[in-house]
């Protein structure tokens, strides 16, 4: 009978010992980095000023100077007459990887100026991106 109680008593020490352990919880994951905003460059550097394009056609290189998105970029670009006032009608180039494009205007007319419109924007985040615009007449 003693040992019954004692049997009891301690099995019955056990369970509230237990019941007031201190529970484990999981670490939380950290939230994922957030994106670099999108930076570029354009080569040869239009500047300020109207560039010259002595072909039909006027080359440039757009440069990803940020860090690219896990899931890439987009890089849109267009050129309209500068006194043309509508939405541009874009091309798109995407990739995951790549951080240089070889790009060219439109065919350019002699003697009229162009605005040509640059956007990169995050494949992932489509509020991460940049625009810029260059003007340039064909001589």
């Amino acid at each position: 009978m003693l040992i019954k109680k004692i049997t009891s008593v301690f099995l019955l020490s056990l369970i509230i010992l237990s019941s007031c352990s201190k529970k484990s919880t999981p670490t939380p994951e950290p939230p994922p980095p957030a994106e670099e905003n999108i930076a570029f460059s354009i080569e040869p550097d239009p500047g300020s000023s109207t560039v010259t394009s002595q072909t039909a056609t006027y080359p440039f290189v757009v440069k990803l100077t940020s860090k690219i998105p896990t899931t890439g970029i987009h890089v849109d670009y267009a050129t309209q007459l500068d006194t043309d006032n509508s939405n541009p009608t874009f091309t798109r180039e995407s990739s995951t990887s790549a951080t240089s494009y070889n790009l060219a205007t439109a065919t350019l007319d002699a003697g009229k100026l162009y605005k040509v419109t640059i956007k990169v924007t995050s494949q992932k985040t489509s509020t991460n991106s940049l625009s810029k615009t260059f003007r340039v007449a064909r001589k």
